[in-house]
């Protein structure tokens, strides 16, 4: 993303925010003239959750308008609320209450992705993606630099330029919540998850601590077992130790290297295994070879 003069988050970000969050007068808009904001953060919309929305919207209305901008088209973008939106569209409502506001695109994601982070219902894995389109935003960064950047900004905070963009994630973690070194520290890891993590974390309710024991086990099929213990409601405590291999004592591993050495020192005993075992014995003992002495071997 090219670099450019930007004002202060002061008189950028936070007064995007004051904006949006004045007073305004809703009017009244056919749910058949908004459509949502491309890019939204919020990829997901759990279905029961939606219809239990949907169910109280049908008894009390939509409570809280809609953010909108209005389109070159004449129809209206939603820039916060597209749940309700998609709740009211359900429980068979013709409009719903909206404000408008004028916004640049850049404003209106902004605007879009604090308001998806200020819910406690946002998955773990679309609020770390979120957090890091924002902070790609008020940096002027591509999203892949947001991790090497956070991470020289922690390491060298005095270095030329530091102190004004640490002054920017300050701003906008006030609005977020938290603070960006904890968000360096302990959020950002989870987008290196293996991706039937992420699925599970985004999809299927899998909670970020759960999640993270579960990612550092290297096993695709491990991690599956894993998964659907959680599935099945195993706590965080029956997943660490089901995640942590058995520790083979040092004498039972010295008997067992003992009875393989003598076994591969009589031929006999390899002669009377069949053809297929005798090639599984190769496959183990080249992956023995590379696994100790860190030699990749090739077959013959």
């Amino acid at each position: 993303m090219a670099k450019g003069k930007r004002p202060p988050v002061s008189a950028g970000f936070d007064d995007t925010i004051s904006r949006v969050q004045s007073a305004a007068v809703p009017v009244e808009v056919g749910v058949r003239d908004l459509t949502p904001l491309p890019g939204q953060p919020r990829r997901t919309f759990d279905a029961a959750a939606l219809e239990e929305l949907a169910h109280s919207i049908r008894r009390s209305g939509v409570l809280q308008p809609l953010v909108t901008r209005r389109t070159a088209s004449g129809t209206y973008e939603i820039v916060a609320g597209e749940r309700r939106w998609r709740a009211a569209v359900l429980a068979g409502l013709a409009t719903v209450p909206v404000t408008v506001r004028t916004l640049t695109d850049r404003e209106a994601l902004e605007v879009a992705i604090t308001e998806n982070l200020q819910r406690a219902d946002l998955n773990p894995v679309d609020r770390v993606d979120a957090t890091v389109r924002l902070i790609a935003l008020e940096l002027d960064l591509d999203p892949g630099e947001v991790s090497a950047h956070l991470n020289a900004l922690r390491k060298r905070p005095d270095d030329a330029g530091h102190a004004d963009d640490i002054a920017k994630l300050e701003a906008l973690f006030r609005h977020v919540g938290g603070t960006w070194p904890t968000f360096l520290s302990h959020h950002l890891p989870i987008l290196r998850f293996p991706s039937d993590v992420l699925d599970a974390m985004r999809t299927g309710g899998l909670e970020y601590t759960k999640g993270r024991v579960i990612a550092r086990v290297a096993d695709e099929d491990a991690r599956a077992r894993l998964l659907a213990m959680a599935r099945d409601g195993a706590s965080l405590d029956e997943l660490t130790r089901a995640a942590t291999p058995a520790r083979v004592p040092s004498g039972e591993r010295a008997a067992r290297i003992q009875r393989v050495r003598s076994a591969l020192a009589r031929p006999r005993t390899l002669e009377a295994l069949s053809s297929r075992q005798q090639q599984q014995v190769d496959r183990l003992l080249r992956q023995l070879d590379e696994l100790l002495t860190g030699t990749a071997t090739t077959d013959a």
